[in-house]
């Protein structure tokens, strides 16, 4: 019930969504979490 709320209230006014984030920094991250991962295997 609360995501329907959020959802009906939000599409009200809906405003286009903008990448922010830096590619090189999430692949760098992706590269962070895989190396954490196979050192724990």
């Amino acid at each position: 019930a609360a995501i329907n709320r959020f959802l009906q209230e939000h599409n009200q006014q809906p405003k286009p969504f903008s990448w922010t984030a830096d590619p090189d920094k999430i692949i760098a991250a992706v590269k962070r979490g895989h190396q954490v991962l196979d050192s724990i295997h």
